[in-house]
């Protein structure tokens, strides 16, 4: 009878013991596991918010984030693992080397080696990017003081609008 009541307690409190380790690892983030960037994080990332400017861009990324996230699933979804890894290299050697963004995005496109069907689908995607993340900094700037909009980045190919106007200044 004794052994039967040292068996119970002793399984009682390995199931206890079991359930609080459980409990413990269910809050931790596994190692390799990946936030996806926020919609608002390229945006907001230089300027200082106010918490309660924080918890309105976290409103916007609730919002954009789902669309970001399909429109950047497509944009995986067109690329070879090979054009992936070209990418990827890319990025990094562009990074090391301390080019701009325009420079590091040429590097990048040169890599890819798109066909003209997948140029194509990435041009639409760009459009689709560019028109989400001008929704977004419009929602930004409900919000944002004059001094945090001016340090806003810009959206749109602005490259291209300069264009225009030398082609108008020059005729």
């Amino acid at each position: 009878m004794q052994f039967l009541k040292k068996s119970l307690c002793l399984m009682l409190a390995l199931a206890v013991a079991v359930s609080v380790s459980a409990d413990e690892t269910k809050g931790k983030k596994k190692k390799n596991e990946k936030k996806a960037p926020s919609a608002t994080a390229r945006f907001v990332e230089k300027l200082e918010l106010t918490d309660a400017q924080k918890e309105q861009a976290a409103a916007i990324d609730k919002e954009f984030a789902p669309k970001m996230a399909e429109i950047n699933k497509t944009r995986a979804a067109m690329l070879t693992d090979v054009q992936k890894t070209a990418e990827k290299d890319a990025r990094k050697a562009a990074k090391d080397a301390g080019k701009t963004a325009a420079e590091t995005r040429k590097a990048v496109d040169e890599a890819l080696k798109l066909t003209d069907d997948q140029k194509a689908k990435m041009k639409d995607i760009q459009k689709q990017q560019t028109e989400v993340s001008g929704k977004i900094v419009e929602a930004l700037k409900k919000f944002l003081t004059p001094e945090q909009i001016e340090k806003l980045p810009k959206v749109g190919g602005g490259k291209k609008g300069g264009e225009k106007k030398k082609k108008k200044d020059a005729a």
